[in-house]
């Protein structure tokens, strides 16, 4: 019997060691063994991660039918070094895992006239049910500048129904 060497392509004795022809030893390289070992590694992470998946939606989904998805913890905004800064806390209140969720900062002057705004994601993406996670969001300051909303969307766009924590 028979086989082809992997090398030259020339027929030698199927329990050569090396090939007449070539002299190049035959077997399976280190090289091989090493990538299978990557390849079926990465082959059972991928199921893995996608067998441990939890379900994450987006957050305007979960929050089509006008129940509060979030609850906003804590916040507070302050001006500093030439920056307006907002931080604060928002609960997931819901049963479902929500990604991608920003937080919204929006300013006013002394009569109520909107000036600008600031959005950035929250810390945690995703944010799991009932889970808390920080935000931050900072926008250039402007002296007339006097109030301040926070509001929350979802990064494809859409205002998130929420509530003040009481």
């Amino acid at each position: 019997m028979e086989k082809k060497c992997k090398h030259c392509a020339m027929m030698i004795p199927k329990e050569a060691k090396i090939c007449p022809h070539c002299r190049k030893k035959q077997g399976t390289s280190i090289i091989t063994l090493f990538l299978s070992a990557i390849f079926i590694l990465f082959v059972i992470g991928m199921c893995s991660s996608f067998m441990n998946t939890t379900t994450t939606r987006s957050p305007q989904s979960v929050s089509k039918n006008n129940d509060p998805v979030l609850e906003l913890q804590s916040w507070n905004w302050y001006q500093e070094y030439g920056y307006v800064t907002a931080e604060g806390t928002v609960k997931n209140i819901s049963s479902e895992s929500l990604n991608n969720v920003v937080a919204v900062l929006q300013v006013y002057d002394e009569q109520g006239t909107f000036i600008s705004s600031s959005d950035a994601l929250i810390d945690y993406r995703p944010i799991l049910p009932g889970q808390i996670s920080p935000f931050k969001v900072m926008l250039s300051y402007n002296p007339a500048m006097k109030k301040a909303s926070i509001d929350f969307k979802a990064f494809s766009g859409g205002t998130l129904q929420w509530k003040k924590k009481q």
